[in-house]
């Protein structure tokens, strides 16, 4: 039997993403802070698809909840005499707007979320996928604006572009290995991430539904690619990294604010 951890799994792409390792007949272990909906989410897939599901609450930002987690996991493990053999990094949060406006504070939650958690959970996850020896797959959900640096996302893109140089990496040094990497790099996605944001859409031209990226990105991930971007467009957008670094800065400026705004009561 097969597992797989998913953090980030209450809404958005990793709920989506749950539903596709799902029916692969894969059984889950379902991480994000909201219980409530993850208890929805389990007892769906479980009676779904005959699968084992466990939810488990953890603020993936807070180092102490962090350490603790797969100690839960290995019980779980150990209770169903089950290998963990697919990691979905999915957990991550940004907030747009101007680097110098934002709550300090709040700008470390991020860093700790997508750089942290995601750098402690791949390093567990890589040991015990190399001491089983079975064929596993660990997916970082990364962002197109890990690839094309994205004016009033200073600290989101940053930690996105380290997630997509440590799973290059990763994927070099596991080469003779029996983990494949991938960082799936979707451009907008509705999902609850834009509200979370500050971000309301106006104009939904590129961005793409959480189904339809989850799919795409879990195909990607079983294929081996080691960096993948969803959606034509956002294909196509990467090349404006031949561009001028501000004409391209502005490029992007203009291009996100063609589709979303910030919304008013927006905060951290």
């Amino acid at each position: 039997m097969s597992t797989a951890l998913i953090t980030g799994a209450s809404s958005g792409i990793g709920l989506d993403i749950a539903r596709q390792l799902a029916a692969r007949g894969l059984n889950m272990i379902l991480v994000a802070r909201r219980k409530e909906l993850l208890d929805q989410l389990a007892d769906e897939l479980a009676a779904g698809h005959g699968i084992t599901t466990t939810a488990l609450a953890c603020d993936l930002a807070d180092r102490q909840s962090l350490g603790a987690l797969f100690d839960d996991v290995d019980a779980t493990l150990a209770k169903h005499n089950d290998h963990l053999t697919v990691l979905v990094n999915n957990a991550g949060t940004g907030f747009w707007a101007p680097f110098a406006d934002q709550d300090l504070a709040g700008l470390q939650r991020d860093i700790d979320l997508n750089v942290t958690a995601l750098t402690t959970l791949s390093h567990g996850f890589i040991n015990r996928a190399r001491a089983h020896g079975q064929r596993s797959y660990l997916m970082n959900v990364a962002s197109l604006a890990g690839i094309l640096p994205t004016p009033q996302y200073a600290t989101y893109s940053g930690t996105k572009g380290y997630v997509r140089f440590f799973t290059e990496i990763l994927d070099y040094e596991l080469r003779d290995s029996p983990v494949s990497v991938t960082a799936a790099c979707p451009g907008g996605v509705l999902t609850p991430f834009l509200d979370q944001a500050g971000q309301t859409v106006k104009k939904q031209t590129g961005i793409m539904t959480a189904p339809e990226v989850a799919k795409l990105c879990v195909d990607a991930m079983y294929a081996g690619k080691v960096v993948y971007v969803p959606g034509l467009l956002n294909k196509v957008a990467v090349y404006t990294n031949l561009l001028p670094r501000r004409l391209r800065g502005w490029l992007l400026e203009r291009s996100m604010m063609v589709s979303v705004e910030a919304r008013p009561d927006a905060s951290r």
